[in-house]
């Protein structure tokens, strides 16, 4: 606390005196008249100083009481004023306190007692006028801070619902700066509908204090009619006696740029792990994908105590078709005929592409006999597609299937497939668009 007082008259043994009654309590100075308190003040202010308190006399020549506080308090507006008069009239006392903006005046003789009690609270209304400079100068230096960065600056007050929008603020929006107050409807009713409960409910738990800081990005209408993402933060400065928010102050930051840029990002990572896992002609599991989620399903068969089965798929002939109308007309029938397995299975069935014109598929909760009919079904659909080709050829395809049931206790997926394409190689040998099941070291066959 600053206990610094400048104690000002034109008689050396009155200063003497007070200086002996009250330096103990108080550091202080002392100047001979009015001219010699500027000059003092002077000297401080230019050295960083100031006094808390000034207490001058009111009657000296050449410059009175009135017009040296009058000058102290331009120089220094947190000097607390005290007048000491002998005798003084009505207008007198009026002039001293317009003027001089007088905080407190004591006659003579002084009351020594009550004096320094009136010092001591002049000392403690310079340090809240001081807190509010501190205050006030650190919220401009903020404000020209976040002005600088191009950031909006808004000053709330929930009880009365006033609001002050820096220039920035209205900037960012597209909109010409507007002085004066506002309220909060400047900012709710640009907020995008979908963002309005969330907003508003973060704000409430602010103002609650149930959070202590306020930070949100939801979009905002511009003046243009377009919304554009922003980020608010936000923290409570004051409260009442009760908890309530007096005063909230925080910033709009435009984040679209990032905003955009994080949903290229999230879309590109989506691309990649597609790419990752899928075969990029058919859209299928790749083969290393199909095989995590074989090893998966297997898994979870076993654990479970469930079946579950796996059929190998080959094109019939495929490479006659590379060879008679060329690797784009093979492209077309591997998509066809991936979209009418596709669509021949149950959604929690897996499909995936090895490699070539071979496929896999992994029957969850399927036995071998349901394999079978899974894979005759299959068979049926794709031999009566019809595929048509770039220049209006239609096509007629057939496949061979084999089709296995997982049966052994810590039967792995390499044994399963390597069942199945047992049976497949069987169905191949056999003539070609039919299925075989291998099933506990047996064999049954399904054909046209």
């Amino acid at each position: 606390m600053n206990n610094r007082i400048l104690l000002i008259d034109d008689e050396p043994q009155i200063l003497s005196a007070m200086v002996r009654q009250f330096g103990i309590r108080f550091d202080i100075v002392t100047a001979l008249g009015g001219v010699e308190a500027l000059g003092v003040v002077e000297r401080d202010l230019a050295g960083g100083s100031v006094f808390g308190v000034t207490v001058c006399d009111m009657n000296m020549p050449g410059m009175d009481g009135i017009e040296t506080l009058r000058r102290i308090c331009a120089l220094s507006p947190a000097t607390i004023p005290i007048m000491l008069t002998g005798n003084v009239d009505q207008q007198t006392a009026i002039n001293a306190i317009n003027q001089g903006h007088i905080f407190r005046f004591f006659a003579k003789p002084i009351n020594g007692a009550l004096l320094a009690d009136g010092i001591a609270a002049g000392l403690r209304q310079h340090e809240l006028l001081e807190a509010e400079r501190r205050l006030a100068d650190n919220e401009e230096r903020w404000r020209l801070a976040l002005e600088a960065v191009g950031d909006g600056v808004w000053d709330w007050n929930p009880a009365t619902d006033e609001t002050i929008y820096s220039e920035g603020w209205w900037r960012v929006l597209g909109l010409s700066p507007v002085a004066g107050c506002f309220t909060a409807r400047e900012w709710w009713e640009r907020v995008h509908p979908d963002d309005e409960a969330t907003v508003k409910a973060q704000v409430a738990n602010l103002i609650a204090g149930r959070d202590q800081l306020f930070h949100c990005e939801h979009r905002l209408r511009l003046a243009d009619g377009t919304y554009r993402w922003f980020l608010a933060r936000g923290t409570v400065l004051f409260r009442t006696p009760e908890g309530a928010a007096s005063r909230v102050i925080g910033t709009h930051v435009d984040i679209t740029e990032r905003r955009q840029m994080e949903e290229t990002l999230r879309r590109q990572a989506e691309e990649l792990a597609l790419l990752a896992t899928t075969d990029p002609l058919t859209g299928l599991w790749n083969r290393r994908h199909f095989l995590e989620k074989a090893e998966e399903e297997l898994h979870r068969a076993e654990r479970y105590g469930r079946p579950v089965s796996a059929i190998m798929i080959d094109i019939d002939h495929f490479k006659q078709v590379n060879d008679r109308f060329g690797h784009a007309a093979g492209d077309v029938v591997l998509r066809r005929f991936s979209e009418v397995v596709r669509g021949s299975l149950r959604k929690s069935d897996g499909l995936g592409r090895l490699g070539g014109e071979e496929f896999a598929v992994m029957l969850p909760e399927s036995d071998g006999a349901r394999a079978m009919v899974a894979a005759e079904t299959i068979r049926r659909e794709v031999a009566a597609m019809p595929v048509l080709l770039a220049d209006g050829t239609e096509l007629r395809i057939t496949a061979s299937f084999g089709a296995a049931a997982a049966f052994r206790k810590g039967d792995s997926v390499s044994a399963l497939l390597g069942r199945a394409d047992e049976a497949l190689y069987a169905a191949k040998d056999g003539g070609r668009n039919r299925v075989v099941c291998h099933s506990d070291g047996a064999q049954r066959t399904s054909a046209m």
